[in-house]
């Protein structure tokens, strides 16, 4: 879809849907956050801040497994050490929630690591 605009077109609908996904989640409607997450996702897969969105926003949505994933397929990714530290913060809480207690004290640690 945004393939085809001009460029300029391209980053304010990207902007569009970034800030549309973020009034979603901080409204308390993370399933809306997510559905434009998802596409923002598809056009820029390499972004760690919108995985890490993206993941935040399946958590809220009640699918912490499914947070978990995004979360481990976005540290593969290049990464600041901020970033990574962001994501093992988030991925420490999805583990909580997901009950796997021990290993989501290791993500904490590895968050303190980056620190």
């Amino acid at each position: 879809m945004s393939r085809h605009l001009h460029p300029s077109h391209r980053e304010r609908l990207h902007a569009l849907l970034d800030v549309l996904s973020y009034l979603y989640m901080i409204y308390g409607k993370p399933e809306r956050a997510r559905d434009y997450l998802r596409l923002l996702v598809k056009l820029r897969p390499s972004e760690s801040r919108l995985l890490r969105a993206l993941a935040r926003s399946e958590l809220e949505s009640g699918n912490p497994a499914r947070a978990k994933e995004i979360l481990e397929e976005s540290l593969e990714l290049e990464m600041t050490q901020q970033e990574r530290a962001a994501t093992f913060l988030i991925l420490s809480r999805v583990l909580w929630r997901l009950q796997r207690l021990e290993d989501s004290g290791m993500a904490a640690y590895q968050f303190l690591q980056f620190k």
